[in-house]
């Protein structure tokens, strides 16, 4: 399992339905911030990498997706100093494929589909 949603439990003090509100609006929004970020990757428009990435941030963190957090915050830092166009395009790649497994699992989990 890609996510862990210990932090979100914490925060909401174990609400189910809070936490599934937080898990459908992520699976609902993160796909079209991903054709954005890809957009913006395949562009090498730094600054759109950046405001992406900065975007869905919070969201990796509140879900526990510590590997695809942890990438997101390298693609940060490439795109805010302006370098590493082709490493963004691999971990993006890494991101993006991570990311779409953790929402095919937290459908599951949540009986979503």
């Amino acid at each position: 399992m890609g996510y862990n949603l210990e932090q979100i439990n914490a925060i909401s003090d174990g609400d189910k339905d809070f936490i599934e509100a937080v898990v459908v609006a992520f699976i609902e929004e993160i796909p079209a911030d991903l054709v954005t970020f890809q957009q913006e990757v395949k562009s090498g428009n730094y600054e759109g990498v950046y405001q992406v990435s900065h975007k869905i941030k919070p969201n990796l963190e509140l879900l526990g997706m510590q590997e695809s957090f942890e990438i997101n915050l390298k693609i940060l830092g490439w795109s805010k100093a302006k370098t590493n166009i082709e490493d963004i395009v691999i971990a993006f790649d890494d991101v993006q494929s991570k990311i779409n497994e953790n929402i095919e699992e937290l459908k599951k989990e949540f009986n979503l589909q």
